[in-house]
């Protein structure tokens, strides 16, 4: 089975946020759909993993930023590389809160979603929140950032958490050099070990020393 060929299914970039007890959290997802029109509901897939979802069980509802295709590098990095249970992810990004607490990006962005969980479905590592929109609105006027146009025109790669994550399809990777923080592989000409020290990932600058070899 080709894995790769499941690339060409269209995802969308979005970072989901959530809030407990006045702590904000946000993570990306690339599983964001509409279900109906009236009322207005969608499904968001979010990984058990994540501190936000343990944020959206507990609260029941959560935001969506819909990213735009300027949104940079390291935006996407710090959201989806990291972990809400080590940092706080929203200390040093401009935002705002929905009438839930939610935390939603101020740029970045191009749409902003208020979403009320009515269902779960456990999906083993996953859970899809089945939620209606309380509430929409327009930020930026910015072209929505696809998963595709990330992975060819951004070069970005995909996090493990991400439900269309399978180490199988990124076999042709083992003997390169990957960041640990956001994902980046350097795939330059000159060798990965003959780089200088000074060398920093150009997704979220961190030094040569974060990163380590992809095993066979």
């Amino acid at each position: 089975m080709d894995l790769k060929a499941l690339f060409k299914i269209s995802y969308g970039l979005y970072v989901v946020g959530a809030q407990q007890d006045g702590k904000l959290n946000g993570c990306i997802v690339n599983t964001v759909m509409q279900i109906t029109a009236e009322p207005v509901k969608c499904v968001v897939v979010v990984s058990k993993e994540s501190l936000t979802h343990d944020y959206i069980m507990a609260s029941k509802t959560f935001s969506v930023s819909v990213l735009g295709q300027s949104a940079p590098m390291e935006t996407i990095a710090h959201f989806g590389f990291n972990s809400g249970k080590k940092i706080n992810k929203f200390r040093s990004f401009p935002h705002t809160l929905d009438k839930n607490g939610n935390p939603v990006l101020a740029k970045d962005t191009v749409v902003g979603l208020t979403c009320k969980v009515f269902e779960t479905v456990d999906a083993g590592t996953h859970t899809l929140f089945m939620a209606e929109v309380e509430d929409c609105w327009e930020i930026g006027q910015d072209e929505p950032l696809t998963y595709d146009y990330y992975r060819n025109h951004k070069k970005g790669t995909t996090p493990k958490n991400a439900p269309s994550y399978n180490p199988s399809a990124y076999a042709d990777q083992a003997g390169k050099y990957r960041c640990k923080v956001c994902g980046y592989v350097y795939d330059g000409d000159t060798p990965f070990e003959e780089l200088p020290d000074s060398y920093i990932c150009p997704v979220c600058k961190k030094p040569k020393s974060f990163f380590e070899r992809i095993e066979e």
